[in-house]
């Protein structure tokens, strides 16, 4: 017993030693290179999320962001803008040629800056240049500046013309800084010739570089990502679900819907998990709707489901007050196209499979009820008790019959049917001839 004790400690204290011995796994000696080029839009922001997720999962030394730009819209550089800030691994901004406008909000939010010589960064006047875009433009810059150690009054000064900027820009005048001007006022730490002279400022010109640059997804989340193609996917997605209605629930419209929304959360940029519970409010309001069309009338379901539809279309939009407009201009689309398909719905072929078309009219002969005036003034026989309903045989026939006056007649008992209402037959024991 004290051998095998011995023996067991022996092996635990090799395996102690030896991972001492063995390396740690290290963080990979890369740096991530995300090359933003061109103008700022939905698929420029899908290449630096993926970028810095891929740099994250990785475990890269750092991200470097490639400039060449002249601007392009607000929002997409706004989303770039919180990622850049959000991502826990270094940043730095290396100015290729242009860092203008949205590109220049770009390169303020890494937290270093290089730029290649002859490059320029600024000329952040927002188009059009009125005074609440400028104000709010201003407001962003600054704020991005110094939470990132840049300096906020020239950052402000590339958005806003009216003070200028003392010896680089006269009043009226936006300012926009060359390589050399934005290393004298320290928005720059220096110049480089190549992105590699870029990482030697930081200790990392031997690190491996691994460019990422836009591919066909990236384009088409950007696609996806414009606010006008948003509003005509929840255009789509509305009209659909009126279509399931407008069909008594043949699962074509949800189903079409389900797809489209599917497709619309995928382009997004939110995280998973935020992602799965969307996901799981956008297919619980699709139930609903399926339970209210089979169960018309309760009405609960109904409004739990178009509570969570409209909900979780929000938050799939970003949950912004551009997700208010997206989802107002996309009702009123989803209006008018449904109010399109619903005049052509009878005359469509395919559809007029799945409605319907012909009607049922009394001049078709169709009743409510089975006509029982026929039955009048005839005579028949009792075949059950009635008390004061039961059932009599006229004519060969089994019919449903009441007593007059709420009598009871015995079975076997000859009768006469006295009154027909709608459905209802009177009937009465025939009275007894007398010998």
């Amino acid at each position: 017993m004290t051998f095998i004790i011995r023996v067991c400690i022996c092996l635990v204290s090799v395996c102690y030693m030896a991972a001492a011995v063995i390396p740690q796994t290290q963080a990979a000696d890369t740096v991530r290179a995300i090359m933003i080029t061109g103008d700022i839009d939905g698929s420029q922001a899908a290449l630096v999320q993926r970028g810095i997720t891929q740099a994250e999962e990785q475990q890269d030394k750092a991200i470097m962001v490639l400039i060449n730009t002249q601007g392009g819209n607000v929002s997409s550089a706004l989303k770039i803008r919180d990622m850049l800030q959000q991502t826990s691994l270094p940043t730095i901004a290396y100015v290729t040629s242009r860092a203008w406008s949205a590109g220049a909000l770009i390169a303020l939010s890494c937290r270093h800056i290089i730029m290649a010589p002859g490059s320029s960064i600024g000329a952040a006047e927002p188009i059009p240049n009125t005074e609440k875009n400028i104000a709010a433009l201003k407001s962003e810059f600054s704020a991005t500046a110094g939470a990132m150690g840049h300096n906020p009054s020239v950052a402000e000064a590339m958005v806003d013309k009216t003070a200028g900027f003392p010896d680089y820009a006269e009043p009226g005048t936006i300012l926009a800084l060359t390589d050399k001007q934005a290393k004298e006022l320290n928005v720059s730490e220096g110049t480089a010739d190549t992105p590699e002279d870029a990482l030697r400022f930081f200790s990392m010109g031997d690190a491996k570089t691994q460019y990422e640059e836009r591919n066909w997804k990236d384009m088409i989340v950007g696609i996806l990502q414009n606010e006008y193609v948003r509003m005509i996917f929840i255009a789509c997605i509305l009209a659909a679900v009126f279509l399931e209605i407008k069909t008594a629930g043949m699962g074509i419209g949800l189903v079409t819907a389900l797809i489209l929304g599917g497709i619309l959360l995928v382009s997004g940029d939110e995280s998973l998990a935020a992602d799965i519970k969307v996901l799981v409010a956008f297919i619980g309001s699709f139930l609903c709707i399926a339970l209210e069309l089979m169960a018309p009338g309760v009405g609960i379901f109904g409004v739990i489901g178009v509570m969570l539809l409209f909900g979780s279309l929000f938050f799939m939009l970003g949950a912004t007050i551009d997700a208010v407009y997206i989802l107002a201009g996309g009702t009123v689309l989803a209006v008018i196209l449904f109010y399109g398909m619903g005049k052509r719905l009878p005359k469509s072929r395919l559809l007029s499979k799945v409605t319907l078309r012909t009607r049922s009219t009394q001049e078709k002969g169709y009743t409510s009820h089975e006509d029982k005036s026929q039955y009048l003034y005839k005579r028949g026989r009792t075949i059950t008790d009635l008390k004061p309903s039961g059932f009599v045989r006229i004519d060969g026939k089994r019919v449903e019959a009441k007593a007059a006056g709420s009598e009871y007649i015995n079975r076997d008992t000859d009768i006469r049917v006295i009154n027909v209402t709608g459905y209802c037959i009177t009937v009465e024991p025939v009275p007894k001839r007398n010998v």
